[in-house]
C-alpha cells in the first residue's frame, strides 16, 4: 500500500471506527481486541487501532491516576516512533500487552502466556546452557509463585537475574544456593513452612522449582514484616536482622542492591527507574 493511498483513506476509517464505537462501545471494544490479536494481518492497520484505543484511555484517565496517564502517553509516543520504521510482530505484541495490563483489560490466560513467554526469552538469553524444558519450568514457576504472593512476575525475574543470573547451581560465599540464592541456614524452616521436604541444601535448593518457591515465599514474609517492598528486597539480600538493627538505630540502608534489581525490573517493564519506585511506593 502506497503512502499516498494511506493518507487518503486513514481519516475516513478512523471516523467510521469512532462512530461505531460510540454506538455500541462494549461489544465493539471486545470485537476490536479479538480482531487486534487474531485477525488483523497488517501492522499499519493494527497501529491505527491501537492509537485510537490509547487515545480513548487517555481521555478516561483522571488526575488520580497520573502514573497510568504518563505510561499511556509514553506508549502513544512509542507508537508514533514505530510509524517511522518497520515494526515486527514481537515488538507490537509487547506494546499491546503493556497497554492491556495497564488498563486491566487483559485476561488471566493471556497474561499468563505473555509473562511466561517473555520470561522464557529472558532466561534463554542469560543462560544458554539450560535445556528448553528447564527454562520453561523456571518461567512457569516464577509466574505462578509471583502471582500467588501478589508480586509482578518480572520483579521476581529481576531478583533471580541479579542473584544468580539464572544459574540453578550457583553458590555464594555466604552459602546462598540456587536461582534465588536462598541461604542454607534459613532454608529448612522456609521449606517446611510451605510443605517442601528438606533433603539437604544441594538436593533441595539446586532444584529450580523448589528454590523459586522457597525464595518467593521468603520475599513475601519480608514484605509482610517490613511492610515496604524496597526494604524487603534489601533485607532479602542483606538479611532481615541486619536491616532491622539499622532501622532501629535510625541508620541509612544501602540501596545499591535494590536499585540494581529495580533498574533491571524497570527495563523489563519498559518503565524508568523513577516510575517503578513510585509504583512500589503507591502499593505499600
Amino acid at each position: 500500500m502506497s503512502e499516498t493511498k494511506n493518507k487518503g483513506h486513514k481519516p475516513d476509517i478512523l471516523k467510521l471506527i469512532r462512530r461505531i464505537i460510540n454506538k455500541n462501545r462494549e461489544i465493539i471494544l471486545t470485537t476490536f481486541l479479538i480482531f487486534m490479536i487474531i485477525l488483523v494481518t497488517t501492522i499499519e492497520v493494527r497501529i491505527d487501532k491501537l492509537e485510537l484505543q490509547i487515545g480513548e484511555h487517555m481521555t478516561e484517565a483522571t488526575a488520580n491516576n497520573e502514573r497510568l496517564l504518563k505510561k499511556l502517553e509514553n506508549l502513544a509516543e512509542e507508537i508514533k516512533l514505530y510509524r517511522q520504521v518497520k515494526i515486527d510482530r514481537e515488538q507490537f505484541t509487547e506494546i499491546y500487552m503493556q497497554l492491556q495490563e495497564l488498563t486491566g483489560m487483559i485476561s488471566n490466560e493471556a497474561k499468563r502466556e505473555f509473562y511466561i513467554t517473555k520470561m522464557v526469552k529472558i532466561i534463554s538469553q542469560n543462560n544458554t546452557a539450560l535445556e528448553s524444558k528447564t527454562i520453561y519450568e523456571i518461567a512457569k514457576t516464577t509466574y505462578e509463585e509471583a502471582i500467588k504472593y501478589n508480586f509482578n512476575p518480572l520483579l521476581i525475574t529481576a531478583i533471580i537475574k541479579i542473584e544468580s543470573n539464572f544459574e540453578p547451581k550457583a553458590i555464594s560465599d555466604s552459602y546462598a544456593y540456587g536461582l534465588c540464592q536462598v541461604r542454607r541456614f534459613i532454608a529448612p524452616e522456609l521449606a517446611e513452612n510451605i510443605g517442601i521436604k528438606w533433603d539437604g541444601a544441594e538436593k533441595t535448593l539446586f532444584d529450580p522449582i523448589k528454590n523459586i518457591k522457597i525464595g518467593v515465599y521468603y520475599l513475601s514474609m519480608l514484605n509482610r514484616d517490613f511492610n515496604d517492598l524496597n526494604t524487603a528486597i534489601i533485607a532479602y539480600n542483606n538479611g532481615p536482622y541486619n536491616i532491622q538493627e539499622r532501622l532501629t538505630n535510625n541508620q541509612e540502608l544501602n540501596h545499591n542492591y535494590v536499585n540494581r534489581v529495580l533498574d533491571y525490573y524497570a527495563n523489563l517493564r519498559g518503565f524508568s527507574l523513577e516510575e517503578i519506585q513510585n509504583e512500589i511506593k503507591s502499593t505499600d
